[in-house]
């Protein structure tokens, strides 16, 4: 009995990379929907049995030795599901082509460089700051003094003129900031913790994007396996078909067993026409995030499903038995939402300081040069040294109440971490007992697919040398397909599983 084997390794790589795997899935498993015999691997690599067959040479020799008189049918062969061939995106080159195109986190990033730009007018409240104003003033009269003097007025004297009718004034005037009672200093350190939380933000869409990219990519390499079981239980089933026919025709079997599988064939087909359609829409979900159009078509290579290597976890600095509690250690240390809460909380401190400071004393000093055109002046340009001081003495409390509000606003931030941390604890509590869960359901269901194999070649069989029944073989047929069902659920929870753990702990 030739067995068709399929590697459970670890995941290969760390960091992005950690879920690579370097053996490709077959092109036809993911974009040929059509019925077709599926040809047998020439070799794979051990340890998980996944589908048998029957040796047709040694049965032959055996039946050489054994044979009756009459002749026995020879034993059934099972088609099988090819697992690893070469071509295919691997996830790593789907994560980064997802990142090149998703409007969000380019959204994410357009917030982080507004947060930058606002930090950088914080800092440049320190500079000296250079400003002009010019005018051009018409009156309807020429400014003047009255004189109330003897003699003067009979002359026409009645008063004397300061300034002109029409006339041109300037200022230029540079000032820079000398002591603002920490109200600058405080608006810097709240821009500069805004720019760390927009940053581990940005980051956290990214684990996000990441995360959403791996689950559309193992549904299609999940609906593909399924595409592939549903196919290959159909042409099982026509098989079936043609030798009850057969049988039929002999008279041997009554007609309710050709009404059974054609039946059973029915079913079969309308379950690889529902697997078909999943794998279209697993497609074109996958294709939206790479941004191709969505009917493309996705040709996607494997990805490791199994527990990581010792070599992952010193890449990551983790122990090799790493449990859950090492695992959420790490991830409160270095998941960026924690990050992006306490810097967004820091900023409301910071903002809160601002606001008193308002109410402090304000110096500076400023110096510039002065024009007003007007030939009454003997000089018609002044410069002029300045040092000005500002002091808010009382404002009603409205300082105060905005710095209250904000330290409240702060406040809940703090708590909102905390329960964040709960959240992330469990999170990492739950990815871990499922990728657990998962590992251990696959041994069970390679187990069980290999007894539903052998169980299905010896009802067949059994039925074809007249010793078994039709509703064996049919059983036996549902049996297989639903074991094959569980294998590939289990292989392929275990793979997103094990990104599920690197995105809590933060190393997506």
């Amino acid at each position: 009995m030739a067995v068709l084997l399929v590697n459970a390794v670890g995941c290969a790589g760390s960091g992005t990379h950690r879920l690579a795997d370097t053996t490709p899935v077959s092109k036809s498993l993911v974009a040929e929907h059509s019925p077709s015999d599926a040809s047998v691997p020439p070799k794979l690599s051990p340890p998980v049995s996944l589908a048998s067959f029957t040796d047709v040479e040694a049965n032959l020799e055996l039946n050489d030795v054994e044979m009756a008189e009459e002749p026995t049918p020879p034993p059934v062969v099972l088609d099988t599901i090819e697992l690893n061939s070469s071509g295919g995106e691997s996830l790593p080159e789907a994560w980064a082509m997802a990142v090149a195109v998703d409007q969000k986190l380019q959204s994410k990033a357009n917030v982080t460089g507004a947060a930058v730009y606002a930090h950088e007018a914080a800092k440049s409240a320190r500079n000296p700051s250079l400003r002009t104003f010019n005018s051009y003033t018409a009156l309807d009269r020429e400014p003047g003094i009255g004189v109330d003097i003897p003699g003067l007025a009979g002359l026409g004297f009645g008063s004397l003129p300061i300034g002109e009718k029409d006339f041109f004034s300037s200022a230029t005037f540079a000032s820079v900031p000398i002591y603002t009672s920490g109200r600058i200093s405080s608006t810097i350190d709240a821009t500069c913790a805004n720019v760390h939380a927009s940053r581990f933000d940005q980051r956290s869409e990214r684990h996000d994007l990441k995360m959403e990219v791996a689950e559309a990519f193992v549904n299609v390499l999940k609906a593909a396996k399924l595409v592939e079981v549903a196919r290959i239980s159909v042409v099982t089933l026509e098989k079936h078909l043609v030798d009850v026919q057969d049988l039929f025709d002999e008279g041997v079997v009554a007609n309710g067993d050709v009404l059974a599988v054609k039946t059973t064939l029915s079913e079969a087909r309308d379950k690889h026409l529902q697997a078909t359609n999943g794998l279209d829409l697993a497609s074109a979900a996958y294709n939206r995030y790479v941004g191709r159009p969505l009917d493309a078509p996705v040709t996607l290579a494997e990805i490791a499903n199994s527990q990581p290597l010792s070599s992952e976890f010193e890449t990551a600095g983790l122990p090799a038995d790493a449990g859950p509690n090492e695992l959420i250690a790490i991830a409160l240390a270095q998941r960026s939402e924690l990050q992006a809460v306490a810097h967004k909380s820091n900023a409301l401190r910071h903002q809160a300081k601002r606001e008193l400071a308002a109410l402090g004393p304000q110096v500076g000093a400023a110096s510039g040069f002065s024009f007003l055109e007007n030939d009454n002046l003997t000089h018609e340009g002044f410069w002029s040294a300045s040092l000005l001081a500002e002091w808010t003495i009382f404002d009603g409390g409205v300082a105060r109440n905005k710095a209250a509000a904000l330290r409240q606003q702060a406040s809940a931030l703090a708590r909102l971490k905390q329960d964040l941390e709960s959240r992330i604890a469990l999170q990492v509590k739950q990815s871990w007992l499922n990728l657990q869960n998962a590992n251990d359901r696959i041994h069970v269901a390679e187990t069980s697919v290999a007894q539903a194999e052998e169980n299905l070649q010896s009802a067949l069989d059994r039925y074809r040398q007249g010793v078994g029944t039709n509703t064996e073989a049919l059983d036996a047929q549902t049996l297989l397909a639903q074991s094959r069902n569980s294998y590939f659920s289990a292989k392929y929870d275990a793979a997103l599983a094990r990104v599920m753990l690197d995105r809590a702990t933060g190393n997506l």
